[in-house]
């Protein structure tokens, strides 16, 4: 044995050292024979752990490199323990968020094998993985290839791997076109709720449908958000799957409430307007829609389609559309109505109007109902053709023959084109 207080116990075939460190007794065991000289080196050893401790500079690698608890600090080695260590860095995200991750990452631990050593998945066998698979979408792989770039990333920055992702692109996927009701169809899905389904229902769609807003934000709403002096409401939140989270844009928003916006909430008030959730809830008070059939308020953005949405648009004889269509039917709305596109965006909580032109063009160019063209014509004006252009005729046809023939005869009228049919 030691001597007492020295921190060196004299073992039948090796020397343990002990010390504390942030309050915990540590032992190592030093894989050296219990020798007079061996024993001096451990007593000089712990004196010089216990300094390094001191200072604040002890570090297990430096000082017992092949301890159990030296290890434990070693980076992860595998790609499965890669995968764990940078979802771990994502623990801030949305539950929802996570819960992708963590499924996408299971996949990839299948595809890459959980236990292979990082330095054992080169570019051409993470290429070939990814090409081989049968993936059910190119959207689907994108988001996969998210996590799979990341945990790469990070373990690159330990481990000298190079990128094994470079030059694993995405794929090229056409995104879903906004698909919005006509606004007769809106006013009959509202009509067909109004008559047949409860008022909060009612007043949920019809606020969708007046504001623009993203399922996720309309659930979230507090009667403290709305400002009746301004006549505004302020978002500033989402929920998902029941977890209140930021903002998609982190970017809160007052939203100008039209009058039919008004009523809805008018029609909520006997409802949700008194009373509060919970303590933490009082000063927001409590939120604004409420699912009828429980009388508790939405848990997510999803639980309206099957009981409310999807009978109203099967009884109203309209095609199925999904609910966030309500913000593309605002959007086409506004636009119809000649609203400039940049307060369209502000309402709806983009960024900038450049996504607006660019998922909303056509609506855009539709919504002018040529005032536009005619602009032009009156700045440019029309010119006669120059005097030596010859009478032409010709034919067109159909493709499929001789049926739906077409000829025309073209005059020294600059304006006038014979069509003899």
């Amino acid at each position: 044995m030691g001597r007492e207080g020295n921190g060196v116990e004299m073992r039948e075939k090796s020397i343990r050292v002990s010390f504390t460190l942030n309050g915990q007794r540590q032992r190592v065991t030093l894989d050296i024979p219990p020798t007079p000289a061996n024993e001096r080196y451990a007593e000089k050893l712990v004196v010089k752990v216990r300094q390094a401790i001191a200072r604040g500079t002890f570090e297990w690698e430096t000082f017992f490199p092949g301890s159990p608890q030296a290890k434990a600090l070693q980076p992860a080695h595998s790609f499965g323990a890669w995968c764990d260590l940078w979802l771990d860095t994502k623990g801030r995200l949305a539950k929802k968020t996570l819960t992708q991750y963590r499924n996408a990452l299971k996949v990839w631990k299948e595809l890459l094998g959980a236990e292979t050593p990082m330095e054992k998945l080169p570019h051409a066998v993470v290429a070939a993985a990814v090409g081989k698979t049968p993936w059910a979408s190119a959207k689907l792989l994108n988001n996969y290839l998210i996590c799979l770039r990341g945990v790469f990333a990070l373990a690159g920055r330990s481990m000298d791997l190079g990128n094994p992702m470079e030059g694993i692109e995405n794929s090229k996927h056409q995104a879903p076109q906004p698909d919005p009701l006509s606004p007769a169809e809106m006013e009959t899905v509202l009509s067909t709720m109004s008559k047949n389904q409860d008022p909060r229902a009612w007043a949920y769609f019809t606020f969708a449908f007046m504001t623009g807003m993203r399922p996720e934000e309309l659930i979230e709403l507090r009667w403290g958000d709305v400002d009746w002096h301004s006549g505004t409401i302020r978002v500033e939140r989402a929920r998902t799957a029941g977890e209140v989270k930021p903002l998609k844009t982190y970017n809160a928003r007052d939203v100008d409430l039209v009058g039919r916006a008004l009523d809805a909430l008018e029609t909520m008030k006997p409802w949700t307007m008194v009373g509060s959730e919970d303590k933490t809830d009082q000063e927001m008070g409590r939120r604004i829609f409420e699912n009828p059939v429980t009388g508790k308020a939405w848990h997510d953005e999803r639980s309206q389609r099957d009981t409310f949405w999807r009978p109203a648009l099967r009884r109203a004889g309209i095609r199925w559309r999904r609910p966030y269509q309500t913000r593309h039917t605002y959007a086409t709305n506004a636009l119809a109505a000649g609203v400039n596109p940049t307060y369209i965006a502000r309402q709806m909580g983009h960024k900038n109007a450049k996504m607006l032109f660019t998922v909303y063009a056509k609506w855009i160019d539709g919504a002018d109902r040529g005032r536009e063209k005619a602009k032009m014509e009156e700045m440019l004006g029309r010119t006669e053709c120059p005097p030596n252009v010859p009478e032409a005729s010709g034919s067109w046809s159909l493709p499929n023959g001789n049926i739906g023939r077409r000829d025309w005869t073209r005059t020294n009228d600059p304006h006038h084109v014979k069509v003899v049919l």
